[in-house]
């Protein structure tokens, strides 16, 4: 599921012309009642796809 919503981020804010501002408040939105925990695994996910 993480690496879904990791992969998903990463390709919306590559898009042309993305709202950067409004994709990244949506995911803090989204992963806002997940744990700590889980949030530094996605936070790690996100990085491991920019960086592809």
């Amino acid at each position: 599921m993480l690496d879904k919503i990791a992969y998903d981020y990463v390709r919306a804010i590559r898009e042309h012309g993305a709202n950067i501002a409004k994709i990244k408040y949506e995911l803090a939105k989204l992963v806002k009642k997940y744990s700590e925990e889980d949030k530094e695994k996605l936070r790690e996910l996100i990085q491991k796809w920019l960086t592809r």
